[in-house]
C-alpha cells in the first residue's frame, strides 16, 4: 500500500482552523474535497474545496460530541461525484494535547467512511482530527483503520506533519552546516536535508540556484534542461569549465552537485513543457523555475497551482539595445495557490507565449514586424545579476520551510540593479481566472486534468 498524504494550501489551512475552533468552545466539522496526485512513490490528496458543516446540519454539537445530518453527507457525495473529487472528513477536538480519535469517532467513522467508499468507488476516502496544536489522520482499509502518512501544508509557510508514529529519525548534522544551525537549528537543517527540490532550467540562474541549495544542505534534486553547454555559457554556469562545452547541462550540473554532497539526483535532459516531464515533478516539495521563456514559465505556473507545489519563479532583464545598459532588473515570485499567479500579475505575456509557440520562420516574421521584440535572439546576461536574483529566489524558497529571514518573504520582489534596491510588489488575482480562482481555477485538480498539451 503506497503512503497516503493530504496536501492543503497554507491559506486554506488557516481558514479551516479558524472555522473549526470557534469561540463557543464546541467541536466543528468540515469535509475537504480533494483531487489526487498518484505516483509510484505515494498518493497525495490535494485539497481543492472545503465544505464546512452549516449550523442547521448539526443534529447535536457540544464541546465533546458531534452528530451531523445525513443530508449534509448526501451533498458531499453529490459534489464528489460531479467534480470527481475524494472526500476527507475533518473535525476538531477541544483539547490541548496530541490529537487522538475517540471511541465515538471510531464507531461513527467505521460506518461513515465505509458508506462513502461504497458510494464513491473511484475515490480515496480518509479523515483528519485536529486539536489547536496537533493533528492525526487515517483511512479505513478492510474494516480497520490505518494511519495516513502525513498532512502537508503548501505555501507560505510550508511544513509536513507526520502521522502514525512516523516522526522521522533525525539526520546527523555535519559540522559543515554549523553556521546555518545557529540560524535555524538542527531541526531546520534536517528539514532541508529531507526536501526534494526540482530545478527547471539549469542555465545562468538555475545553476546558481542549484549551487546555493546544495551548499545549504539539500540532497535530493530533480533537474531539468534539454540544452548543451556552449562556450558563451561557461561565464555564467556554476559547476562548468571550458572542457564541458558540448556536454549536457543537466549531466554536468548533476556531477557538480554530487561533489557538493547531493545524494539523490534525477537529471532529465528534456523540454520543460512536456506533460510526461511535468508528471515527474509531482514528488517535489518545492520547484525553482529558472527558464528564459514565457511559454515554459506559464506551463509551470499552471502545474504549481494544480498540484499544490510551491514554485519560485525568476526573471532578469538587461536592456542593451542602444549599445549600453539602460535597464537592469530582476524578479522573484512565489507561485502557487494563495500565493502569486503569473498571469494575473502580468509576469507572463500572452503575445510572447503565442510567438514562442510558433515555428521559427513564423516567429522571425513576427519579430520583423515589431510585434514581439527580441524573441529570436539571445538576451544579455551577466553572472553577477544572475547571482543576485538566484540568491533572492533561494532565500524565498528556503524561508517557506525554515523561517530563514525571521518572517514571511514578499510573494513578489523586484530587484533594480541601477539603484541597488529590492522592493516588494503585491500580487494581483482576477476574479474568474482559470488558473488561480478558487472556483474556476486549477487548485488541487492534480491528475484529473492535463497540464500541458506538449509531449
Amino acid at each position: 500500500m503506497k503512503p497516503l498524504s493530504v496536501v492543503i494550501s497554507s491559506e486554506d489551512w488557516t481558514a479551516l482552523n479558524t472555522r473549526l475552533f470557534t469561540a463557543d468552545g464546541n467541536e466543528n466539522a468540515a469535509v475537504l474535497l480533494c483531487g489526487a496526485s498518484d505516483t509510484a512513490a505515494e498518493r497525495r490528496l490535494l485539497v481543492r474545496q472545503i465544505m464546512h458543516v452549516p449550523g442547521a446540519a448539526y443534529v447535536a454539537r457540544n464541546a465533546v460530541h458531534l452528530e451531523i445530518a445525513p443530508s449534509f453527507y448526501n451533498n458531499v457525495v453529490t459534489r464528489s461525484l460531479i467534480d470527481k473529487l475524494s472526500p476527507v472528513l475533518v473535525h476538531s477536538h477541544r483539547v490541548e494535547g496530541e490529537a487522538r480519535y475517540s471511541p465515538s469517532d471510531d464507531f461513527g467513522e467505521q460506518r461513515l467512511l465505509g458508506v462513502l467508499a461504497s458510494l464513491l468507488p473511484d475515490a480515496t476516502t480518509a479523515s483528519l482530527v485536529l486539536t489547536p496544536r496537533s493533528a492525526a489522520g487515517r483511512q479505513l482499509l478492510a474494516r480497520s483503520f490505518a494511519a495516513i502518512a502525513a498532512l502537508r501544508l503548501s505555501g507560505n509557510p510550508s511544513r509536513t506533519i507526520n502521522f502514525g508514529g512516523a516522526s522521522q529519525t533525525a539526520i546527523k548534522v555535519s559540522e559543515r552546516f554549523d553556521r546555518q544551525v545557529r540560524a535555524f537549528g538542527e531541526e531546520g537543517q534536517n528539514t532541508l536535508a529531507r526536501l526534494h527540490v526540482g530545478i527547471v532550467g539549469t542555465g545562468g540562474i538555475g545553476s546558481v540556484v542549484a549551487e546555493q541549495l546544495a551548499r545549504a544542505g539539500i540532497t535530493s534534486f530533480t533537474i531539468v534542461d534539454n540544452d548543451r553547454i556552449e562556450d558563451s555559457n561557461v561565464s555564467r554556469l556554476f559547476g562548468t569549465e571550458l572542457g564541458d562545452v558540448g556536454k549536457s547541462k543537466v549531466a554536468t550540473l548533476a556531477r557538480h552537485l554530487r561533489r557538493l554532497g547531493a545524494k539523490r539526483i534525477t537529471a532529465l535532459d528534456r523540454t520543460a513543457i512536456s506533460q510526461s516531464l511535468l508528471l515527474a515533478l509531482r514528488t517535489c516539495d518545492l520547484i525553482f523555475c529558472c527558464v528564459d521563456n514565457d511559454r515554459a514559465r506559464a506551463v509551470l505556473s499552471r502545474f504549481a497551482h494544480q498540484y499544490l507545489i510551491p514554485m519560485i519563479d525568476h526573471g532578469t532583464r538587461l536592456d542593451g539595445r542602444l549599445g549600453h545598459i539602460t535597464a537592469a532588473a530582476g524578479r522573484v515570485s512565489i507561485v502557487g495557490s494563495g500565493l502569486t499567479c503569473l498571469r494575473c500579475s502580468h509576469h507572463v505575456n500572452p503575445e510572447r507565449i503565442r510567438a514562442e509557440s510558433m515555428e521559427p520562420a513564423e516567429r522571425a516574421a513576427l519579430a520583423r514586424e515589431g510585434y514581439v521584440m527580441g524573441i529570436s535572439e539571445p538576451a544579455p546576461a551577466v553572472v553577477s545579476i544572475n547571482t543576485v536574483v538566484g540568491g533572492l529566489g533561494v532565500t524565498a524558497g528556503l524561508n517557506l520551510f525554515v523561517n530563514l529571514t525571521g518572517g514571511g518573504q514578499p510573494l513578489d520582489q523586484i530587484y533594480d540593479a541601477r539603484t541597488g534596491s529590492v522592493f516588494p510588489v503585491t500580487p494581483l488575482h482576477e476574479v474568474g481566472c482559470d488558473i488561480c480562482d478558487d472556483t474556476t481555477g486549477l487548485k488541487g485538480l492534480g491528475d484529473s486534468q492535463v497540464v500541458s498539451a506538449y509531449d
